[in-house]
Order: structure tokens, then sequence, then C-alpha cells
């Protein structure tokens, strides 16, 4: 079709916007319906040039995102039968916390990259302070996650820093003895 016959011009630029509590809204309308919410969350990725996208298997636009497309809405911390730390992100999946992804900004705000490293996700008020209760910062500033036997170095973010994907380098988990 020519375009002088099609009666808009097409664009993949969309007004779907994702807020720093992790809510989509539609054209200044928040997204109500959980279905619907949790599967616009699931379809939230970067294209090639690091730009945010909503893609499907038929379809994909641009989409806004205020602050990180994902929140961790819960941490579950496991000691039995193995050590092992678990979020649940605001599009209700659930996956393993990679330790070597996570940073605390100033502010004390907990950050980790998800879905294979590929995006960002923001812990909310609650999950934080569950996962900071396992965090030192001996004299040094060096800040160490402990859960049983599991240590691991979590980075601390200068203020003023961004994290915005890829994934930081990734750095060993030690299993203390």
């Amino acid at each position: 079709m020519s375009e002088v016959g099609m009666p808009f011009k097409l664009s993949r630029e969309s007004q779907i916007r994702v807020d720093r509590d992790g809510h989509i809204w539609h054209e200044d309308e928040r997204v109500l319906h959980p279905g619907l919410a949790r599967t616009l969350a699931r379809w939230i990725d970067l294209d090639d040039s690091g730009r945010y996208v909503m893609r499907n298997p038929l379809d994909w636009c641009f989409i806004t995102v205020d602050h990180t497309p994902l929140v961790v809405r819960t941490v579950r911390l496991e000691t039995d039968p193995a050590m092992r730390v678990e979020v649940e992100l605001s599009d209700d999946t659930t996956e393993p916390l990679d330790l070597a992804k996570v940073q605390v900004d100033p502010d004390g705000v907990v950050y980790a990259h998800v879905r294979g490293g590929r995006l960002l996700a923001r812990f909310d008020r609650q999950p934080s302070f569950k996962f900071l209760e396992h965090v030192e910062t001996d004299e040094s500033g060096l800040m160490i996650f402990e859960l049983g036997s599991l240590s691991a170095r979590i980075a601390p973010l200068e203020r003023g820093e961004t994290l915005v994907p890829p994934a930081p380098p990734t750095r060993a988990i030690t299993e203390r003895r």
C-alpha cells in the first residue's frame, strides 16, 4: 500500500509508560486489570540500541520507563536445604537473585539486574529492608551480603552514578568455610 493511501503515519512510538513503582500506564491511564498489567510487564525488553520496548510474538513498540522497568516486590531468603535468594518481580515472575549483579545506592536503595542480566529492577521498600538486614559494611566501606554459609560482595554506587543495562561485570560469590 502506498503512503498516500495510509490514514496515518506508522510509528513504533507509544504512549505506554512504566512509573517508578512498576505500574504501567497508557495514555495517562493506569492499567488496572491485573492480568493485563502482568502480561504487559512480561513483554518489557530492550532493543539492540538500548531503548525499552514492549515485545510479544506478533508486534512491538517503544515505551517510556521512568526509573526501572521492573520492581522487586518480594525477596525470599532460603537457608534450608540450600542457600539461595529469590525475588518476585512486578511482572509476577520469580527468579533466583544473582548476588553478583546487586548494587546499593548511597540512599540504601537496592538494585539488581534480572532476566539474565538484561533488565534492571529496583527493590521496593520492604524487600530492601529484608535484603539489607543481611548486609554488613566494614570499616573500608566494603558491603558483604551473608546468608548462612553464603557470602557475596555487594557493589555500592557512588552518588550520581546510574545503573543502566547491560549488567555490571560479574563478581565472584564466595562461600564461607
